[in-house]
């Protein structure tokens, strides 16, 4: 799957979690006998949407990387949304109370920046290892979505019959879902692109999909064939880039980017003598010992696997072969 594919998929999760939560919000708010005109079902609006979108945002993410989804990792995810929306609610009560009135255009669009932005920030806690400007970019990215699908929802939904406000909903989680997932690309100074595998599994799992995998700037990216079901953390999978081919070692490599420049090193756990002659890492055709620079172009072979990077940053040239 390409990384605008990725984007597609990731604005349907959102489109589907804002459907969710309306419904969850539609049946406590009708259970309670809350009205419509109080605050407090926009809260719990956010709280909801929250949970649905950093469960269903964690699974697919994970799927998307070729891991099978884990449960515990779509709990945290749900619950770390659950949490996002419900400080996002807290901090919204007094704008409400004070601006709710005479401007609710303005306090409804607010409230939506306001759990935008904090449910991305808690989603982007997923990569503070790889990158700790990863969660400053997805809060970026929520407060965006957020905003525009806070527009989208009051034009649409605000003062309308149920139809309406499902729409709203809809547009809302599509719209910081679409957030989240635009900044990396925007931010995207590489891509590593899947060639091929000698690796049937490797091959059938990636090779139809064009799989790709975003590099930003200042990314420490971990390389193997560990899958997520026995990775020891508790947030996201231990390997940032999963390729289930069988030459490849559960910790093989590490690709790193620092101010415009790229490099791949191989794993301390294959360091060895034996883990030299038997996991192969290859940069242009000439195996890789320790660490080596990359470049525009550059292909690499990995166990049976055949990648390809792409760098975007300017400046960076083109590999001698």
């Amino acid at each position: 799957m390409s990384l605008s594919q990725n984007l597609y998929f990731m604005c349907l999760v959102g489109a589907m979690s804002g459907l969710g939560a309306w419904l969850v919000t539609t049946i406590v708010v009708s259970a309670v006998g809350l009205s419509q005109s109080t605050l407090l079902p926009d809260l719990i609006a956010s709280a909801v949407l929250g949970m649905f979108l950093g469960g269903m945002a964690v699974g697919f993410s994970d799927r998307w990387s070729g891991n099978r989804t884990q449960p515990r990792f779509a709990i945290a995810g749900a619950l770390t949304g659950l949490a996002a929306g419900g400080v996002a609610s807290l901090l919204q009560w007094p704008i409400d109370a004070h601006i709710g009135q005479q401007s609710p255009l303005v306090a409804r669009v607010s409230a939506w920046l306001l759990a935008g932005s904090l449910i991305g920030l808690g989603l982007g806690m997923r990569w503070f290892s790889v990158n700790p400007l990863r969660p400053v970019h997805a809060f970026v990215g929520g407060l965006v979505g957020g905003g525009l699908g806070g527009l989208l929802f009051s034009s649409v939904g605000s003062n309308a019959p149920d139809l309406s406000q499902a729409t709203g909903f809809v547009l809302t989680g599509a719209g910081i879902c679409f957030g989240i997932t635009v900044t990396p690309m925007l931010l995207q100074a590489a891509t590593l692109q899947f060639v091929s595998s000698g690796d049937a599994r490797a091959h059938s799992k990636f090779g139809l999909a064009s799989k790709e995998w975003d590099v930003q700037n200042g990314d420490s990216c971990l390389i193997g064939s560990r899958s997520a079901e026995l990775s020891p953390t508790r947030y996201k999978p231990e390997i940032e880039i999963f390729i289930p081919d069988t030459r490849i070692a559960p910790r093989h490599a590490k690709l790193l980017a620092k101010n415009g420049r790229f490099f791949l090193c191989r794993h301390p756990d294959i360091a060895s003598a034996g883990g030299l002659a038997h996991y192969v890492l290859r940069v242009r055709g000439r195996s890789v010992t320790d660490t080596a620079e990359l470049h525009n172009n550059d292909d690499i072979l990995i166990g049976h696997t055949a990648l390809r990077f792409i760098a975007k940053t300017s400046g960076v040239g083109r590999g001698g072969k």
